[in-house]
This record gives structure tokens, C-alpha cells and sequence, in this order.
């Protein structure tokens, strides 16, 4: 079963909206998916004294802060969409909490955020509540960056195919096909999706330092073509079962990129570039509490582009877990 957004929820900003309301509308337009809007009022630590200095309970004061919030998202729902009129809801609370709650409750299967600046810094970074998200939020986290498209032309979705040295490769599997479906749902019409899967030949300096003097490099060299031949041929595998899937979606081309995933997706997106990134963030479910490796997390920390997270099958965020 494909990934087809059918509940889209776009998570407002009033103070810096983004491109997430755009990129959300876009995006159920073209799935003819319904569209929501949360804005999340975060009350200060020291609501109370502000609550005091004001004249006001906290409650009352709150109630006010979340007035405003409600006039302030609806003038900007209708300057940035015009014949759009989706539901909008004010919570406070947490927003990372509040969102995973709304997501929850309302059936949400798609979440577009714009990504959070770390203060300090010249470029943006997935800061607090964007890492909440991706290690939590049960389905797909589109975080957005400034002057990014709504539509992205060239989509670069990443897989793991080293199934064979996997935990649990019937998950890993189905994480890669997700990873795919996500890129498709995302792509403009015309849009092309890079499957990129970075590959290393990790056995070859034990070859040459364990072979004799003589075979060393041509022992080494065969290893690596035999291992490269091996992520070819399951690239081959793959991009045959994805093609049959999405037989109308964006052109799936292999790439296919020696290296640390680290280097080689962070090199993907400046080289010949890349509009989104799209990637599983767990690959391993039976592992109680682990919801992000350090991999992925460092990887979506090292991109100044926008990041489209993808949870595996039966994920269950941990704010839910019994």
C-alpha cells in the first residue's frame, strides 16, 4: 500500500510562518487530502508573575495569549491562502506534545513544519521541538526551510539495502519502500527522485592486511567490485518493485555513492543538489525507546536543506506507548 497524505497538518508559526502553510496546501491539493492548521501557544515559565504584573490570573492571561494566536493565524490563513479553508486549532501547551496529540486524535497522516533556527546561527538547524518530532511523531515530518519550493523538482530519497547485515531486514525493507512512497507523494509533477543508497567495502583493509604481498591488491580490488556488484544488483531489485508501484509517479533514478551515509547525503544535496531530503529515521522497532539512530541524527543536523522523516510500519510514538 502506497503513502498517499490523505489528513495534511501544517503547524503555524504566526511570528514566522514559513513555507509550511504553502508547502501543506500544495501538497493536499495535489492529493485532494484534507487540510489542517495547529498553532501551538507555549506559555512562559514565569506565566504566573507576567499573570501578577498584569492584573490578571494566569488562566485569564493565557486565554488572551491564545486569542491573539487564533486572530493572528486567520489573517495570515487568508493572505497566504486564498479559497482555502481548513480547519484551524489554538493549543497550548508543548508544542512538540501538542502536535503528536493533535496528530493523534484528529488522524493526521502527514505533518509540514517550518524547521526551527538554533539562535546564533547564520543557517537554519532542526532545533528542539523538530527533534522531538522526528524521533516521536507517528507519521511522516516534512521540515521546511526558508525559500524552499512547495513542490520540490529533484527529491533525494535515501535506503539502506545492506539488508542482509540488518537486525531486522524484513522492517528495514519496508522503511526503504516508505522512504519512496513519501518522495513520490512529494514530488511535482515533474519532479525527479534520486534513490540513493550509500555503500563501503569495509572488509577491504583487512584484505590487505592479512593477504599475501603478492594477491593483496588484486584480492582487495575484486572484493570491492564483488560488494559493489552486490549493492547494484539489490539497487536493480529495488528500483523494479518501486517503479511498479508508482507506474505515474516521478522518474526513480539509482545513485549509487561509496562513502559514509554522513558525507555521502550531505554531498548529494550540493552536488548535483537536491530540493529534499527523505529518509527513515528508525530502522529497528524492537528496540524499546530508540526512535532516531545517531546516524540519521546527524545527517539531518548536517543539511541546510529542507528534511521529509519517515517512521516504519506499526511505529508507535512514545507519548502513547501503555
Amino acid at each position: 500500500m502506497t503513502l498517499r497524505p490523505r489528513h495534511i497538518l501544517a503547524v503555524l508559526n504566526p511570528d514566522a510562518p514559513g513555507q509550511a502553510l504553502t508547502t501543506a496546501a500544495d501538497l493536499a491539493d495535489r492529493h485532494d487530502a484534507r487540510l489542517s492548521v495547529l498553532c501551538v501557544v507555549e506559555p512562559p515559565h514565569d506565566l504566573s508573575i507576567a499573570a501578577r504584573m498584569a492584573g490578571k490570573g494566569p488562566d485569564a492571561l493565557l486565554a488572551e495569549l491564545t486569542g491573539q494566536t487564533r486572530k493572528a493565524a486567520a489573517a495570515i490563513i487568508a493572505d497566504t491562502l486564498p479559497g482555502h479553508d481548513p480547519d484551524l486549532a489554538i493549543t497550548s501547551g508543548k508544542a512538540f506534545i501538542e502536535i503528536i496529540r493533535h496528530v493523534t486524535a484528529e488522524g493526521c497522516d502527514f505533518v509540514v513544519k517550518s524547521a526551527e533556527p538554533l539562535s546564533g546561527l547564520s543557517r537554519f538547524l532542526f532545533a528542539s521541538t523538530d527533534q522531538h518530532l522526528l524521533r516521536k511523531c507517528p507519521c511522516p515530518v516534512w521540515l521546511q526551510t526558508p525559500g524552499a519550493g512547495p513542490a520540490p523538482r529533484r527529491v533525494i530519497a535515501t535506503v539502506d539495502l545492506d539488508t542482509w547485515d540488518a537486525d531486522e531486514p524484513e522492517t528495514l525493507t519496508h522503511l526503504n519502500t516508505r522512504v519512496i512512497d513519501a518522495a513520490c507523494a512529494i514530488g511535482g509533477p515533474d519532479a525527479e527522485v534520486a534513490v540513493l543508497h550509500a555503500w563501503d567495502a569495509v572488509g577491504e583493509g583487512m584484505i590487505w592486511a592479512f593477504a599475501g604481498s603478492g594477491d593483496a591488491r588484486v584480492n582487495a580490488d575484486r572484493y570491492v567490485n564483488e560488494v559493489m556488484a552486490a549493492r547494484q544488483d539489490a539497487m536493480e531489485r529495488f528500483l523494479a518493485r518501486a517503479r511498479a508501484s508508482h507506474p505515474d509517479g516521478p522518474r526513480l533514478v539509482p545513485l549509487l555513492v561509496r562513502g559514509a551515509p554522513e558525507t555521502v547525503i550531505e554531498g548529494a544535496t550540493r552536488d548535483p543538489g537536491g530540493d529534499v531530503v527523505v529518509m527513515g529515521t528508525v530502522a529497528r522497532t524492537g528496540l524499546s525507546g530508540v526512535f532516531i539512530g545517531n546516524t540519521a541524527e546527524n545527517i539531518i543536523n548536517s543539511l541546510a536543506c529542507p528534511v521529509l522523516a519517515v517512521k516504519p510500519d506499526g511505529f508507535i510514538s512514545p507519548l502513547h506507548r501503555s
